[in-house]
Parts: C-alpha cells; structure tokens; sequence
C-alpha cells in the first residue's frame, strides 16, 4: 500500500490551506473544494501578470520617451569624456630679450606613488606597446601631464617675479577666469601680470572603451598660451645686485636688506632684490632646506624693496633741504654752526661726529651739511621751518603714499604730524618731535622704493614713477608701457642745483661716502645712519651717476647693519663699478 504525503500549499489570495490526503483534496476547513475555488485563483493568477506586464511597459516608457534624452546623455557619457589641457603660462624677458621664466609640458610616469620624468617619445612608445597612457594605467604605470615653471635666476630674481601654485578655493571665488586645473602667480610680477600669463585652458573630447581605455579623439580645442612680459630689468645686473648683497649682509650677521637700481630718467627699474629670498621654482624646497626658525624670523617672503618700512635717517636729510629752501626761511648762505650737542629741555641732541670721537664740523652752509651729514645743522634747520615745511615737501616727494610700482604687497611709509600724534598716542607734538623729522628720525617711516623714487628725482628733476614690465605680448599684439611722469617743478632749480652739490661733495674727500672717494667716475651720495628703538640702525646708501648727465640710481639698506657708509657703501659702490664696466661707452 502505498504511503501518504502531506504538504501545505500558501495562496496568494484567500489565505487558505489544503492538504492532499491519497487522491481526494480537502479543504484545511474541513470539507472538499469546489470548482468555483479554482477558477477564482485562475482569475488571481491572470490579474497579477497583466499588472507585472504593464509595470514594465510603463516604466520603459518612461525611460525611453520620458527621460530619453537625459539617459542617452548619460549612456554618451560612460563612453565619451571631456580631458582639460592646461595653457602652457607666458614667458618673462629682461630688457635685452633673455629669458628669465618660461614654462614647458612634462610627461610623468607613475607607478606606485613613485614618479619618473620621461619623454615625449617615450610617452608614444609606452602607449603604442599598451604598457602605460594618460587615459588608463598598464603594468608600467600611467601617465600624466603638468606645465611646470621655470626660474632662470633661482632667488636672485625672486621678489621680482614672484612663484606660482595651484589655484585654491579663495582663487576661484576672487576670479571667475581661474580654474581648479589652473596654477596661479603669487608676488611678484607673476601676481600683478596673472590674467596675462595665464592663459586659456584647452580640452580633448576622447573616446573610450568598457575599461577606459582611449579608442579615438573626437575633437580637440587646443589650449591658448598666455602671453609674454618683457621687463625693463637687466638680468645680469640682477645678479650683480642680489651677489653684493647677500655677500655684505651675510659678512655682518645682518642677513637681511635690500638694493633697488633705477633709470631717474624714466622711472625703469633695472634691478631689485630683497635678501633674503626664496627658490620660486621650489617653495617647499626653500623651507625644507633651511633652518625652518631663521629662515621664517628672517621673512624671506616679505619684498623689503617695497614694503619693508623703515627709519629713513640721514638719506631723508636732502628732503629737508628742499622743504627749507622752498620755504624761504633757509637760503644757500644759511649758516649754523656745530656745537657738537645741545639740549632743549632734558632732551639731548648730538652730532654723529662729536659721537664718535668728540669733533665739530664748525659753521656749516647747506651744501657742507649734506655733505657732512650733519645733524645739528638740519636739527636747526627743522626749529626753523617747521613741521608742516617738512611734510609738505616729503608728500611733494612721493612720501607716505604708493609710488605705484606694478608690484603687490607696496607699503605706504607714514610721514608723521601733530594731528597723527594725537590721534596715535593723545600725546601733543613737541619741539623736539620736528627736529628728529629734520633727520629722518623720529616716527617718519620710508620704503626703499620711495627713497629710490626721492633720489631719482633729485638726479632729474622728475618724479617718475617706478616700474619693472615695459611691454606685454598677448593675441600676437604687443602692448608697450612707457614711462609715466607724476609730477615736476617740485623743487626750484637753483634749489635742486644746490642739494645735488651738496650730494657730489659727500662722494668727495671730506664727505661721508668714503667708498666712493677714489672712484674713477662721479656720483652724487648721501650716505645714512638710521637709529632703531633695539639693535644696531640700518644702513642706508643713495646714489645716482654718473654726476653730470645721471642715467642710474642705487639705493642700498642693510637691516641692522650698523653705518650707511662703511656697510651700505661699499655695496652701492660695487654695483656702480661694475655698472660703468658694462653700461657706458
């Protein structure tokens, strides 16, 4: 006899169960099931797959008409990609054509986090064999492209052109040209001139396969380089500056300054450095190379040429003896005589000379107290005119302002007043407070720059401002930019005759220039000692030449160098040598 099986069977509907005992089916209620049962679930059955049917009608429907468009898109996209080339960036020049910072394409092969430069025909090779690409890695690596910057100069040329890097977040919301593939200028003319050199991304529309794998390219808009600079600095004076420099500022233990040459005709600066610098074309080397303390308290970022502020000194003095012979007070026949020192009240004034070694200059006229640089003298011109004469004619002079150099980050000095000392400090402006301006001292403050601008002036005639790019070549077209004159007739020429004499003497036996008194050619100098509140002063040295018909400035500073002529001078005076070796003739 046979053996029973029993099982359940679940419905999809009326939630009954039935059991098969031998051939008969009962209900799991108690009694047999009935035909009307069984063509109530065919109904069920047929229900349910007409709805399943439509379901997936509907939904083809709607991707296919609905979102076609948007789907097909997106099927274009897994196949199709959008590849960014990056501009190769602009060439910098110097004034005669040399190149001083250029930018090429390199091919990188990558394989484990470790990087190797290769070739542009490497490049084919390793994609024709399939080994590696730019578009999927191979058993050798993959391979990416980058537009690197190079810097001719290394640090000698730093402050003038500046560095690149990547663009950031803040980049992209300041500029709406600047992308993420973008590298962007940092100081330097590189920042001032960025949206020249930059110049226009391109892009590749490649086809590739199922495992990203490059089949063909389906256009290409070529990148557009950016355009060139031509400056009106001289690249091997560069050199000659930054070398005198550092190798003066290094001997003291000073390790910081700054030396800005110049045309006092057209305003062109034709060298500028600040020391110490960095490597532009490795910032992360420049750190990691130094001693990282010494290296940031020295501020190697910070273009001292232009916005470090400083106590003028005595190089501020010929300011003064334009303000007081503009004023009428004070006539070249003017005479004061050294008494070493004095007081006005329980404030001491001294001579540098009577400093030094107790002596006296005697009675002095204007042009021998430039030349001797002699305090007492202009300490009594300043009791004679008065603190507005002064400021008036600094201000003239370009002075606690911009001189408007094409260059980020410039300072504006302060020439200081009553109404700032008040403001400032609730203090009142004293006697005294005017003697020290006399001298540069005091609270007057001055960029390098503002000082090269001064004595620029005096060379010429002319305050012109100062400037480092002469042209810009962009779209094939050359955009040239000449000299520009801020002002003239600021001083009289008599008056201006009468500051130069006095400059000329001091270059001469019995001035303060020593360096210069055996030169074979002759300048005109001032020579400064500029007093700081802790340290050794700063050295200062101006000069322009040649004498009669100037062509060139020197402005010289050593941070807490000691004496302008004995540490400052000999720097100028290098320059200057080499200067007319090379630039006369």
């Amino acid at each position: 006899m046979p053996r029973k099986r029993n099982f359940k069977i679940v419905g999809f509907s009326d939630g009954i169960t039935h059991e098969r005992v031998g051939k008969k089916r009962f209900s799991s209620f108690g009694g047999p099931m009935g035909g009307e049962s069984k063509t109530r679930e065919l109904r069920f059955f047929k229900f349910l797959a007409v709805l399943i049917v439509g379901i997936f009608v509907l939904r083809l429907f709607f991707l296919t008409v609905v979102q076609g468009a948007q789907n097909r898109t997106l099927a274009e996209g897994n196949r199709i990609r959008l590849v960014p080339i990056e501009a190769v960036r602009g060439k910098i020049y110097d004034r005669h054509g040399q190149v001083m910072a250029s930018s090429e394409r390199e091919y990188i092969l990558i394989k484990d986090g470790h990087e190797s430069k290769i070739t542009k025909d490497q490049v084919k090779e390793l994609e024709r064999q399939g080994l590696a690409s730019e578009n999927f890695e191979g058993s050798l690596g993959k391979i990416t492209v980058r537009v690197s910057r190079n810097f001719t100069m290394g640090e000698k040329a730093a402050h003038v052109l500046g560095y690149v890097s990547a663009a950031n977040p803040a980049d992209l919301k300041a500029n709406s040209q600047v992308t993420n593939l973008d590298s962007v200028g940092r100081l330097g003319v590189e920042a001032t001139y960025d949206n020249f050199l930059r110049g226009v991304n391109g892009r590749d529309l490649i086809e590739v396969d199922a495992i990203g794998h490059k089949v063909s390219i389906l256009g290409q808009q070529a990148s557009v380089a950016g355009g060139d600079l031509k400056l009106t600095v001289d690249k091997d004076l560069q050199a000659v500056v930054y070398d005198a420099l550092k190798k003066q500022a290094d001997k003291i233990g000073s390790h910081r300054g700054a030396a800005i040459v110049q045309d006092p005709n057209t305003g062109e600066v034709l060298a500028l450095v600040s020391y110490p610098g960095f490597d532009p074309g490795n910032i992360a080397g420049s750190i990691t190379n130094a001693d990282k303390q010494s290296f940031f308290s020295n501020k190697p970022y910070l273009d001292r040429a232009i916005a470090g502020i400083y106590p003028p000194g005595s190089v501020f003095k010929p300011v003064s003896a334009l303000a007081g012979l503009a004023s009428g007070k004070i006539t070249k026949d003017t005479e004061f005589e050294d008494v070493g020192e004095f007081y006005l009240g329980d404030i001491r004034f001294v001579n540098w000379y009577f400093l030094s070694n107790g002596g006296k200059d005697g009675v002095l006229k204007l042009d021998r107290a430039i030349a001797r640089s002699n305090d007492i003298f202009f300490y009594r011109l300043a009791q004679t005119i008065g603190v507005d004469s002064i400021k008036k004619m600094a201000v003239k002079l370009g002075f606690g302002q911009k001189t408007g150099i094409d260059l980020p980050g410039e300072q504006f000095g302060l020439v200081p007043d009553g109404v700032w000392k008040e403001a400032t400090f609730k203090e009142p402006w004293y006697p005294g407070d005017t003697m020290h301006l006399g001298i540069g001292q005091g609270f007057m403050l001055v960029t390098p720059m503002q000082i090269s601008q001064m004595v620029s002036f005096i060379a010429s005639g002319k305050l012109m401002r100062p400037y480092l790019v002469a042209g810009i070549l962009t779209n094939n077209r050359i955009v040239n930019i000449g000299p520009k004159v801020v002002a003239e007739n600021l001083a009289g020429y008599k008056d201006l005759e009468l500051v130069r004499s006095g400059m000329k003497m001091a270059c001469k036996t019995g001035g303060t220039g020593w360096p210069f008194f055996e030169a074979k050619y002759v300048v005109g100098c001032k020579t400064g000692t500029a007093e700081r509140a802790e340290g050794n002063p700063n050295a200062w040295f101006t000069a322009f030449a040649p004498f009669d018909k100037p062509r060139v400035t020197v402005t010289v500073i050593i941070e807490d160098g000691g004496e302008g002529s004995t540490v400052a001078g000999p720097v100028a005076k290098e320059i200057l040598d080499w200067w007319f070796t090379h630039k006369t003739g």
